[in-house]
């Protein structure tokens, strides 16, 4: 299981890494549509999700990887609160190619 999570973890980064987005590089007061922020959302998921993958469930989370989870719940809260700013709903951004990916990996998430 410990390889199967280390493996998901290597192909995600490089997935990730291949597509140059990545959620420290994302900036929530330049997302001006509700798509660019259902978007943006979904690069931060993608990476909590990696990262939970990587953790050793026997030893648990460690330092490095609590302080990276902590980041990007804050970006995640940061693209929210755009959304908020600019007046959109949960409504507003259902009409988004990408919100039902974004539903599903939303439930994926655990907290670190």
């Amino acid at each position: 299981m410990k390889i199967k999570q280390i493996l998901v973890a290597f192909l995600f980064a490089t997935l990730v890494i291949s597509c140059g987005n990545k959620a420290k590089d994302i900036n929530a007061s330049e997302l001006k549509t509700e798509c660019e922020l259902t978007d943006a959302l979904s690069i931060v998921i993608d990476e909590l999700i990696a990262l939970e993958e990587a953790v050793d469930s026997e030893e648990g989370a460690s330092e490095e990887q609590k302080e990276e989870a902590k980041s990007l719940e804050e970006k995640a809260q940061e693209i929210t609160n755009r959304a908020d700013e600019l007046g959109f709903k949960k409504s507003d951004l259902e009409d988004c190619p990408n919100f039902k990916t974004l539903e599903k990996k939303m439930k994926k998430v655990k907290s670190i």
